[in-house]
C-alpha cells in the first residue's frame, strides 16, 4: 500500500497495467519499513478526512466466482418464458445467443467507459439487442418486456458472490465513527445486487445504493458519485470512493472531485481496456487494508479542498440510439388466425381491498431512510409526505390527461419524480435525493402495501383455459410497479401462463396511450385484428384498445366504471362486449376457435 500523486499535473501517463504494478512495489517497500519500525508517515495521513465512504459493489464489497453452467441454466429459463408466447425455442440456440450477447455486451461496456458521460443501456436493450439478439423477432420483443426479471435472474446464475476480506470490519468502523455509506456500482440488475446485500444482512448499513440500471447512467459518469453524495448530504470532496477498476472507478472519482480515490485490487484491476492517465490515491490488495489509512486520515488528515473537475453535465436518462430498432414496434413475423388474449390486471385478474395502514407503513420506511442518510424526520412528517405526495400525483394525472400536448398526455410518472418531487416536496434536500434513488423500491413497497389483492372470480379459470387451448395471454396494465404485479401473479400460480406483459411504469406510458398497447402487441404473433382485449374502464381500456386497432374489446362489470357508462360505451362501439365475469370471455374466444371449444 502506498500513496500516489493527487494532482493532475503530477499524474504520469499510465499504459495498461503499469500503474498498479508500480504502486504495489511502493506498497511492498512501505510494508518493509513498517516491519522495521522506520515508517516515515501514516498511510492516508495526507488525505482529507472523509464524512462518507462510497463503495463499488463487485471488486470491493464482494468478489465473484464464475459459474460454468450459467448459459445452460439461463437458457432453460428463457425457453420456459418463451412458452407462454407460443414459441418453442431450442435450448442450444438460446445458449449460443446468450454467450455471444454477453461477449458483445462486455465489449460495449469497455467502449462506454471511454466516454465522458456514458448512459446505461435500458434493460430491454440488453435483453433484446444483446443477449437474445439471435432469437426470432417477435419472441425477442415479447421476452424483452420481462427484461428486468430476466436480468435479475441472470446475476446469481452467472457468478457466485463472496464477501471480500475486511468488509465487515470496515462497515463497523464507519458506523462507529458515523461515516455515511453508499454503494455506487454499474449493474445490469441493481435489484439483484440489493437482494444479495439483504441476504448477507448488509443492506441496512448503506444510506443509499446507486446502480446504473436504476439511474440511467454508468461510471465513469461523475453523476453516479454526485447522486450518492447529494443523498448523503455531503460534498464530493468530503467523500472517498473505493473501486476496483482504473477506467471506470478511478476516472469517475477524479471527474466527480472526490476527496480520495482508493482501489482494492480484483481480477479486472490489472487489465484496463485502454491506457488510463488517472491514478488512485491508494491501492490495496483487499478492503481490510483500508482501515489503517482511514483511521490515519481521520486523525491526521488534510482539510478537504475542491479539486479541479470536469463540468457537471447533469444526469442523463436512457434512450434509443439513432437507427436502433424500437422495442415497441410491430413484429415482422407472419400473422396467425388463432386469437390471442390481452388482459388488464386490476379489475380483471385482481380485485383489491384498500389497506388503511399503507401511509403508516410507507412512512416508517421513509423515517428509516432519513436516519440512514443523516436527515432524520419523524413518523408524522413522513406519513403526511406520503399522503400529500399521492394527492399531488392524482392532481398531476388530471392536469396531464386534460393537457393539450398529445405527445405527453399519457406519460407515466417516473418513480424518481413521484418520490423525490411529489412525496419529497418540503422534506430535507438530502432525503429528497435519497427518495429519488430508492424510488423503485418505494414504489414496490407501496404496491405491496396499498391494498390486499385477491383473484377475481373466473380470471384464473380463463387463463388456464387459454393455456390448455394454445392461446397466448398477455397483460396491459397501468401500475406503479410491474414487479409488484408479477409477484401477485406468481402467488396466484399463473406467472408461467403469462406472455407479453406491458406495465406502464416500465413502458413509460399509461393507458389509454397507444404505446403501452403496442409494446404488448409486439410480443404476439397474432395480428391485432385477432386479439381480444379485456378491461374494466371505458376510457383506458375501451377507447385505448380501439385506438390501438385491437380487433375485439370486452369490458367487465364490477370495476370502477358504472353499468350505465359501460352500456353507453357499447352503444358508442367503444367496446364489443359488456360481460359480467372474466369466465365469460371463454365463450368469446371459443367462438373464434369453433363451437367444440365452448365452455369452461
Amino acid at each position: 500500500m502506498t500513496t500516489a500523486p493527487r494532482t493532475n499535473e503530477h499524474r504520469p501517463e499510465i499504459p495498461l497495467a503499469a500503474p498498479v504494478d508500480t504502486i504495489r512495489e511502493g506498497a511492498a517497500e512501505n510494508s518493509a519499513a513498517q516491519r522495521s519500525g522506520t515508517t516515515p508517515h501514516h498511510p492516508g495521513a495526507g488525505l482529507p478526512a472523509p464524512k462518507a465512504l462510497l463503495l463499488d459493489f463487485g471488486g470491493v464489497v464482494l468478489s465473484t466466482t464464475a459459474r460454468a453452467s450459467w448459459a445452460q441454466d439461463l437458457a432453460e429459463r428463457i425457453v420456459r418464458r418463451a412458452s407462454p408466447l407460443g414459441a418453442a425455442l431450442e435450448i442450444g440456440a438460446v445458449q449460443d445467443s446468450l454467450r455471444a450477447g454477453r461477449t458483445a455486451l462486455s465489449l460495449w461496456k469497455n467502449a462506454a467507459s471511454r466516454r465522458l458521460a456514458p448512459r446505461e443501456l435500458a434493460p430491454q436493450e440488453i435483453v433484446a439487442d444483446f443477449l437474445l439478439a439471435d432469437l426470432p423477432t417477435t419472441v425477442r420483443r415479447g421476452l424483452a418486456l420481462d427484461a428486468r426479471e430476466i436480468l435479475a435472474e441472470m446475476a446469481p446464475l452467472v457468478a457466485e458472490h463472496h464477501l471480500r476480506p475486511g468488509i465487515t470490519d470496515l462497515l463497523t468502523e464507519c458506523a462507529t465513527r458515523r461515516i455515511r455509506l453508499a454503494i455506487v456500482s454499474n449493474a445490469h440488475s441493481g435489484r439483484a445486487h440489493r437482494t444479495i446485500l439483504e441476504n448477507l444482512g448488509l443492506a441496512e448499513r448503506f444510506g443509499v445504493q446507486i446502480y446504473s440500471d436504476e439511474v440511467g447512467i454508468r461510471k465513469p459518469h461523475p453523476d453516479m458519485i454526485r447522486l450518492a453524495t447529494d443523498a448523503l448530504g455531503v460534498s464530493p470532496q468530503e467523500a472517498w470512493y473505493v473501486g476496483d477498476t482504473l477506467d471506470r472507478d478511478v476516472v469517475a472519482g477524479r471527474r466527480a472531485g472526490v476527496g480520495a480515490v482508493v482501489i482494492t485490487r480484483d481480477r479486472r484491476t490489472d487489465h484496463p481496456p485502454f491506457p488510463i492517465s488517472e491514478t488512485p490515491d491508494l491501492v490495496l490488495d483487499t478492503p481490510e487494508g483500508l482501515l489503517a489509512p482511514l483511521r490515519a486520515a481521520l486523525e491526521h488528515g488534510a482539510i478537504a479542498t475542491t479539486p479541479e473537475t470536469l463540468g457537471h453535465t447533469g444526469t442523463t436518462h436512457p434512450g434509443v440510439e439513432d437507427g436502433a430498432e424500437p422495442i415497441g414496434s410491430r413484429g415482422d413475423g407472419p400473422a396467425r388466425a388463432r386469437p390471442a388474449l390481452l388482459l388488464d390486471h386490476g379489475g380483471v385478474i385482481t380485485l383489491s381491498v384498500p389497506n388503511p395502514d399503507r401511509h403508516r407503513e410507507l412512512g416508517g420506511r421513509i423515517v428509516e431512510l432519513s436516519r440512514r442518510v443523516g436527515a432524520p424526520i419523524d413518523q408524522a412528517t413522513a406519513e403526511g409526505a406520503v399522503a400529500e405526495g399521492w394527492d399531488r400525483h392524482r392532481a398531476r394525472k388530471r392536469d396531464r390527461d386534460g393537457g393539450s400536448d398529445p405527445a405527453h398526455r399519457h406519460d407515466e410518472v417516473e418513480p424518481a419524480v413521484l418520490w423525490g418531487d411529489l412525496v419529497g416536496a418540503g422534506l430535507p434536500q438530502a432525503l429528497r435525493a435519497a427518495l429519488r434513488l430508492e424510488a423503485p423500491q418505494l414504489s414496490l413497497a407501496l404496491h405491496r402495501g396499498k391494498s390486499v389483492p385477491a383473484p377475481r372470480a373466473g380470471a384464473l379459470e380463463l387463463i388456464q383455459w387459454c393455456h390448455d387451448h394454445g392461446i397466448v395471454v398477455g397483460i396491459v396494465s397501468n401500475t406503479i410497479s410491474g414487479r409488484g404485479v408479477r409477484e401477485i401473479l406468481a402467488r396466484y400460480g399463473v406467472a408461467d401462463r403469462i406472455g407479453p406483459a406491458a406495465y406502464s411504469d416500465e413502458i413509460g406510458v399509461r393507458k389509454p396511450g397507444r404505446a403501452i398497447f403496442e409494446a404488448a402487441l409486439a410480443g404476439l404473433e397474432a395480428d391485432r385484428a385477432d386479439v381480444v382485449y379485456v378491461g374494466d374502464k371505458v376510457l383506458n381500456d375501451g377507447v385505448g384498445g380501439r385506438g390501438a386497432g385491437i380487433g375485439t374489446i370486452c369490458l367487465l362489470r364490477g370495476g370502477k366504471d358504472s353499468d350505465v357508462d359501460l352500456e353507453a360505451a357499447l352503444a358508442a362501439e367503444q367496446t364489443d362486449h359488456v360481460l359480467a365475469s372474466p369466465a365469460d370471455v371463454i365463450d368469446v374466444l371459443a367462438a373464434r376457435l369453433g363451437s367444440d371449444h365452448a365452455g369452461v
